[in-house]
């Protein structure tokens, strides 16, 4: 009961007395004594307070078996993740390592697609300017030029804010700031939401 935290007065408290923390680390108690090895958890830290959460992190530190779990809690995943299993657009990626390598990985993916999203515009500008030079009127060209700048200068912007989010994101996840997690992340989400529209909008005035 000790390796789980249930020390003293603790270990006579009725289950209908425990809090969702301490249900979490007597379950877990449980399957250790009836020997799994195996644990499947979809988001285990719901609706936990703070010092719940933190205990339970503890116990499942404790677990000398694997764990397969989902869940969006950054400051857990960065506790005990040695693999990370990204679902995204449909498709599941594995990266091997804990969260801070995920990240790491993630912003050097997201720099090589910026440098190609830009090195296409770039192609697509100079082609969509030699072809259309003798159809269009120069103000015509002008405001086509200013607007798709502006995009453009946008686009830079909404990339920049998403680097500078990721950083934000990968120091309070290596200060274990569980609150700052939640808004960095929050927030990172939101730009990548913009920057898509961006660039939406760019490729629709190329058609």
């Amino acid at each position: 009961m000790a390796r789980f935290l249930f020390r003293e007065d603790d270990v006579y408290k009725k289950v209908s007395m425990l809090s969702g923390g301490e249900r979490g680390r007597l379950a877990l108690a449980i399957l250790a004594l009836q020997g799994a090895n195996f644990l499947l958890l979809d988001e285990p830290t719901n609706h936990l307070d703070i010092p719940s959460q933190e205990a339970l992190q503890e116990a499942l530190e404790q677990f000398s078996g694997t764990i397969l779990m989902v869940s969006h809690d950054r400051y857990l995943v960065n506790a005990l993740a040695t693999q990370i299993w990204a679902l995204a657009d449909g498709r599941l990626r594995v990266y091997s390592g804990g969260y801070q390598e995920y990240l790491a990985v993630r912003e050097q993916e997201a720099e090589a697609a910026r440098e190609a999203a830009a090195q296409a515009r770039e192609a697509e500008k100079a082609a969509r300017s030699s072809s259309n030079g003798s159809q269009l009127s120069k103000n015509e060209l002008r405001r086509q030029a200013e607007a798709l700048a502006e995009v453009e200068h946008a686009i830079e912007a909404a990339e920049a804010e998403i680097e500078q989010i990721g950083k934000a994101l990968q120091e309070a996840t290596t200060d274990e700031s569980f609150a700052k997690i939640q808004t960095l992340g929050e927030a990172y989400a939101a730009a990548e939401a913009k920057l898509a529209g961006l660039l939406e909008q760019w490729e629709a005035m190329h058609e």
